[in-house]
């Protein structure tokens, strides 16, 4: 059976890379395509691999799969960019887009494994969707570029994540959002949470889910 594939959605500074601060860090590689640092003091603690062009990339996934339990990519919208840049040097037209969808859909099926849980982290969008009726609606999702993908990416994930940050006078809570409220595109397994919104500890979900699938 393969591990899951997760996914944490959020807009910058909701949380996504703080809810990392838990994962044990004997267990846990970290890919950094961001490269700017994890905002936690746990991270020093962490075995990190920095990568910043695709065969760095698809080195530091395969070390990644083969000597840890839980393997983070740091971020999906970087690779998303560092993808487009790349095939927008070595391509034109639409031979770009070509390129930068099959490399999609060959690294997502790359990390469907039997040996770690994959962890993606992604910056959200909020985008209209209008209906064959004529009317729209919101909705807020991962943002990817290209028409193939919009939307999609969560098909491709067993848990999608969303980060939120609520405030209650001087109490600031950072969360994570479980399932879909009918705009964001978050989703777990049917009756793995009973609350809406969560502690933002990837630690505590991974646990869940593994106790969950026992």
């Amino acid at each position: 059976m393969n591990k899951p594939l997760i996914g944490i959605v959020g807009s910058s500074g909701s949380g996504k890379s703080t809810s990392l601060r838990n994962l044990p860090v004997d267990k846990t590689i970290i890919i950094d395509l961001e490269r700017k640092g994890l905002p936690f003091r746990e991270a020093k603690n962490f075995q990190i691999i920095p990568a910043a062009t695709l065969p760095e990339i698809d080195k530091a996934i395969a070390t990644g799969l083969n000597n840890a339990e839980v393997v983070v990519i740091e971020s999906f919208t970087k690779y998303c960019e560092i993808l487009i840049e790349t095939a927008q040097k070595m391509y034109k037209g639409y031979d770009v887009w070509s390129y930068y969808n099959k490399a999609i859909r060959k690294t997502l099926e790359s990390l469907k494994n039997e040996k770690a849980t994959v962890v993606i982290t992604a910056i959200d969008e909020i985008v209209k969707i209008m209906q064959p009726t004529g009317g729209e609606y919101n909705t807020r999702r991962i943002k990817v570029q290209g028409k193939v993908h919009e939307g999609c990416i969560e098909k491709e994930l067993l848990l999608v994540l969303f980060t939120e940050v609520r405030r209650e006078k001087d109490n600031i809570e950072y969360c994570f959002q479980t399932n879909s409220d009918g705009i964001t595109s978050a989703k777990t397994p049917l009756g793995m949470f009973k609350d809406l919104y969560i502690p933002n500890d990837l630690n505590t979900v991974i646990t869940s889910l593994e106790e969950y699938y026992a």
